[in-house]
């Protein structure tokens, strides 16, 4: 994969699911012909059990290798802030897709900390073998959709996400796509609650998570437009986009990469 910029070049290796290109402040990036996996873990710094999860999210599904398999995203809920400590990352719209994946069946019950691979609940995530059992089955499956991802800078704190969708398999008609960005490389000493005196280190944790737009083989480019908040670490800020299916529910294809930002600045 190279980066382009101006005139000079510089190789990148494991950066995303697909092909990187960038010039003047704009990268593109190409879906994997197989399936990506989307990992989703909900959890929070207010959960004593939570950091062992979070810790096997950093090491087992971040690697580059897996970085072009594996989209994982950490969502911090934010029904722990009541016992005293208010984890700065956590959101009510986090907490809310939580429930929403307990509403679709997707999930027998809420808890922290909670795995949900491409909407499929897994509970013996830390046994040795769940993720390259679950990369196996997806290498053999072919997405039904294919994703042309584009992030072109506006300013420094104003971006442009442009998602074009290629449809593949006349059994799918339509679906949704999200836009999240996420940082890695968070810390946060605790000083309240079951993580008390504890420093908590974070990746992929989700730092905005878009609302769904609509695609279809008619509609088959969606813009999103972000502000950047000042105090993000650009430089460990990467790019997700998932499309789902809107009647199974079931995850289409996705596309992964990390430090978009910092690639593109």
């Amino acid at each position: 994969m190279n980066l382009t910029a101006g005139t000079g070049a510089l190789a990148l290796i494991g950066l995303s699911s697909g092909n990187a290109f960038a010039q003047q402040g704009t990268c593109n990036w190409t879906s994997p012909a197989e399936r990506m996996i989307v990992a989703e873990l909900y959890t929070s710094e207010g959960c004593s059990s939570c950091p062992p999860a979070d810790r096997w999210l950093s090491s087992q599904l971040t690697t580059p290798e897996r970085s072009s398999s594996i989209l994982a995203l950490s969502f911090h809920v934010d029904y722990w802030n009541y016992i005293g400590w208010e984890d700065p990352y956590s959101k009510r719209q986090f907490t809310e897709r939580q429930y929403a994946h307990k509403r679709a069946g997707n999930v027998s019950q809420i808890y922290t900390p909670q795995y949900v691979f491409s909407n499929r609940e897994v509970r013996r995530w830390g046994q040795a073998g769940v993720v390259p059992q679950r990369l196996t089955a997806m290498q053999q499956d072919k997405a039904p959709v294919g994703l042309q991802v584009s992030l072109e800078r506006k300013s420094a704190n104003q971006v442009e996400v442009k998602v074009k969708t290629q449809w593949l398999d006349e059994r799918y008609s339509s679906g949704r796509v999200f836009v999240a960005f996420y940082e890695d490389n968070l810390s946060q000493q605790v000083k309240a609650g079951e993580n008390r005196g504890e420093l908590l280190k974070h990746d992929r944790v989700v730092r905005h998570l878009s609302e769904a737009k609509k695609v279809s083989p008619a509609t088959q480019v969606q813009v999103f437009n972000y502000t950047l908040p000042a105090d993000w670490n650009q430089s460990n800020v990467g790019l997700g986009v998932i499309v789902e299916n809107n009647e199974s529910n079931t995850v289409l294809q996705a596309l992964n990469a990390p430090r978009a930002l910092g690639q593109c600045s």
